[in-house]
């Protein structure tokens, strides 16, 4: 499946449709859809709206996140960053947060569950072309995870999400981003808060 951008027709990524939906929903719950018409008249969009199941020409992803954050005059690290901590704490992603709580009852085994998550993002979309988690435990409660994907912009959506992760759980983290997709973590209390409430049966209704 293929979405027209403009002139031409997309052979792209799984990645860059999930991130441009991604971060279309972030601009215009958190700042409307008159902010985010003007993202697609800046990025000359001719589409309406960006599908999750279609495919976009490779670095529309990152192009796109760019446009967004010259207009919300923010760095386009920091807006991926937010549109990661968005898919965890908005409601409405609520599906989201339930598949990382999966990885575990704590922090530091959710992150060791992260290099399962490709697998298990697959198990509802089978097709999907994720990128490669790496955890390494670099040290006592410090630990490296490298992401290794064309997209630029997912390694700050993983920042963002990680460190929305470490509120859900209630831990003091330290998250540094660094080259080649490596991102630091270092977890300095497992316990600093009261974790979210979670339970594994989704709720009712």
């Amino acid at each position: 499946m293929r979405a027209r951008l403009g002139p031409e027709m997309a052979t792209g990524s799984d990645m860059d449709a999930l991130l441009l939906r991604s971060l279309q929903s972030y601009v215009l719950d958190t700042f409307g859809t008159s902010v985010w018409q003007a993202v697609r008249s800046a990025a000359g969009l001719e589409i309406p709206t960006f599908e999750p199941m279609l495919r976009y020409d490779p670095g529309t992803a990152d192009r796109i996140g760019q446009v967004a954050a010259e207009v919300l005059g923010r760095s386009v690290d920091t807006v991926w960053e937010d549109v990661g901590t968005y898919l965890v704490t908005n409601p409405d992603r609520e599906g989201v947060r339930r598949l990382l709580r999966f990885g575990g009852t704590c922090y530091a085994d959710f992150l060791h569950s992260l290099e399962e998550l490709p697998g298990r993002a697959r198990l509802a979309m089978p097709h999907l072309e994720a990128p490669d988690l790496t955890l390494d435990e670099v040290g006592a409660d410090r630990f490296e995870l490298r992401c290794q994907s064309p997209v630029r912009g997912l390694q700050r959506v993983l920042v963002g999400l990680l460190t929305a992760m470490a509120d859900d759980y209630g831990a003091l983290c330290v998250i540094e981003p660094g080259a080649e997709g490596r991102t630091t973590i270092s977890v300095l209390d497992r316990r600093h808060a009261e974790a979210r409430h979670f339970h594994l049966a989704p709720p009712e209704g």
